[in-house]
């Protein structure tokens, strides 16, 4: 007995704000660095240089704007505690995730049955790593409603009023995400292989002006440009593609594959490719499919460029799993074995996930310093390539980042500098570095505190040592020699 839709949005709710509340920190260098830290940096005097650049930056300035806002009314209502700002920006991305759950309802119920509605809502409900992502600031996330909410009114195109608003929809994903423009394209010309030419017409009109008047608009206020932000994005995909790591065509593959959980993966995903419904194949499955086909053939790959597909996929492999004819007892007994498995695994998943502080120790580390009378001047020794979030420091605390690589220039800042604290994010080096640094500060190193990594940040470590870095940040104060 599958639970009802307003079950799932309930119990997809919860979770999400679990997670908001037990899964702290940032996950990614972009969920904190290229959009949180924008909005961060414009309460300076010079706005952290970020509008004095020589090169306009692909990012729309929409989403960080929105950021700003949030922030700017945390700080009215008296909330500066940088922890307790992030608090209420994950519980705002948690209510704006859940309502992926009754869109995928929605959809599901467009292209399959009733029993197949409710089974896609609940899959995206309590889908392992959806609550986790749900309350970061990925770009790749947040554009997920609004890219939803544009497939439901292309397939349910009662009357052009529909399409008008499914191109404003998919215009909103694409402020958010440029990529998911693939996905009106693609249903654009499927309307037009079925010469439904007016609704085709009426889907590229009312997208493209919506993103003319928005995103067009912005840039030209902020930039001077008209649409210059997506058009420096692309740019930068052909004239840079060698500065990516270009992995095999087949990546994204088997990331689909692995976040399905195999083997029942394997299972689920043989399904859905020999259902024939016209509806699920071509409205919604061929989307995804360009979707991933031509995220493949570009240079740049990374896990969370598929993330804004994950709960159409979700959709259409409980549609295509729920309405599958009936098998013999044999089949039907290792399809339970299969579902079983896929149960068991995604709820040690979703658990691990929802409760795990990401980047535990280099956020912990800096907030202890934000409550530290004295904290005036930090100096952050970390291996070439970390970024420090310095956020969680506040406007207040000066930072310096001082590399690893004792040859780096950054050492010699360090001396004019004169921290009051010290923050190692790498202790495998630290005994070196420890004599280092007292050599060229006015003081003696005193340790404060020690930062462990959090559960998921130790978890990934000890299955990839190599792909991901488990640090131990430990806090020194200078006290006088």
């Amino acid at each position: 007995m599958l639970p009802s839709i307003r079950t799932a949005i309930i119990v997809g709710l919860v979770l999400r704000l679990l997670a908001a509340v037990f899964s702290p920190g940032y996950a990614m260098h972009d969920d904190h660095f290229v959009i949180e830290d924008g909005p961060y940096q414009w309460f300076l005097a010079d706005h952290g240089g970020w509008f004095n650049r020589d090169v306009v930056p692909g990012h729309s300035v929409v989403y960080p704007g929105i950021l700003y806002g949030i922030l700017s009314a945390c700080i009215g209502i008296g909330i500066t505690d940088p922890q307790t700002q992030m608090l209420v920006m994950r519980i705002l991305h948690a209510l704006l995730a859940t309502l992926a759950i009754p869109l995928a309802a929605a959809i599901a119920r467009r292209i399959g049955s009733e029993e197949s509605a409710k089974a896609a809502a609940f899959l995206v409900a309590v889908f392992w790593v959806l609550p986790f992502l749900g309350v970061r600031n990925l770009i790749e996330v947040v554009c997920i409603p609004p890219l939803m909410t544009g497939v439901f009114l292309v397939l349910r195109r009662g009357s052009m009023r529909d399409i008008v608003l499914a191109g404003l929809a998919f215009a909103v994903a694409f402020l958010f995400r440029y990529h998911t423009a693939v996905i009106p394209a693609t249903m654009t010309m499927v309307l037009m292989v079925r010469r439904e030419w007016r609704m085709a017409i009426g889907l590229v009109v009312s997208y493209a002006t919506v993103i003319c008047l928005t995103q067009g608009i912005v840039d030209l206020l902020v930039w001077g440009q008209f649409l210059i932000a997506p058009i420096t994005y692309w740019m930068n995909f052909v004239t840079g593609s060698d500065e990516y790591a270009n992995g095999p065509l087949y990546q994204y593959v088997l990331l689909l594959v692995g976040l399905l959980i195999p083997p029942t993966s394997l299972v689920l995903l043989w399904r859905l490719f020999t259902d024939k419904r016209s509806s699920l194949r071509y409205e919604v499955l061929l989307p995804i499919v360009v979707f991933v086909v031509a995220h493949s053939f570009i240079a740049n790959k990374q896990e969370r460029f598929i993330i804004p597909v994950v709960p159409l996929l979700l959709v259409v492999v409980a549609v295509a799993w729920i309405d599958r004819p009936q098998r013999s007892s044999g089949p039907v007994r290792w399809t339970s074995i299969a579902l079983g498995w896929f149960w068991a695994v995604n709820t040690v998943l979703l658990t691990l996930f929802t409760f795990s502080y990401s980047k535990r120790s280099r956020v912990e580390s800096l907030s202890y310093l934000h409550g530290i009378a004295g904290a005036d001047r930090v100096a952050v020794i970390a291996k070439p390539g970390v970024f420090v979030p310095s956020f969680y420091l506040g406007h207040e605390i000066k930072t310096i980042t001082v590399l690893t690589d004792t040859t780096s220039s950054s050492w010699g800042e360090l001396s004019a500098f004169a921290p009051t604290h010290v923050v190692f994010y790498d202790i495998t080096s630290r005994d070196v570095l420890l004599q280092r640094v007292n050599d060229l500060i006015p003081g003696h190193l005193t340790q404060l505190v020690e930062v462990e990594p959090g559960l998921l940040d130790a978890t990934l470590h000890w299955l990839n040592p190599r792909g991901n870095k488990n640090e131990t940040s430990i806090v020194y104060e200078v006290t006088s020699n």
